[in-house]
């Protein structure tokens, strides 16, 4: 991973609640909560995440618990570990990574906020 973006939650850090932002953004700490963006998220080797995840672009060396869409990409570094549904167009997995759960290739489909009704 790359040490450029900003950095949203350091190391020894933990952070609770809805992280929006645009641009690109590094977890080293905990976070616990939903992740949306219009960007990209690198969760680094330390990190540990419990979200969901709606991104442009998702960097995986740490642990992610929690289902994830990617509106470009998902990658999964050596070492990463994944409890839960990954979905982008590309997926990139690398030798020793861990995914528990399904991994789905094709453009995820526009969420609205929790609750509002789907399309059909």
């Amino acid at each position: 991973m790359t040490p450029q973006g900003s950095l949203a939650v350091p190391a020894g850090a933990r952070f609770r609640g809805v992280l929006a932002f645009r641009g690109r953004v590094r977890v080293e700490g905990r976070l616990d909560g939903e992740v949306v963006a219009e960007g990209a998220l690198e969760i680094a080797e330390s990190a540990e995440v419990h979200a969901r995840v709606q991104v442009d672009e998702l960097v995986v060396a740490g642990r992610l618990v929690g289902d994830a869409s990617a509106r470009r990409r998902i990658e999964l570094l050596p070492g990463a570990h994944v409890e839960g549904d990954l979905l982008a167009p590309t997926l990139v997995v690398a030798d020793g990574c861990r995914v528990d759960g399904r991994l789905g290739t094709g453009d995820p489909a526009p969420q609205g906020p929790p609750g509002a009704p789907s399309s059909p």
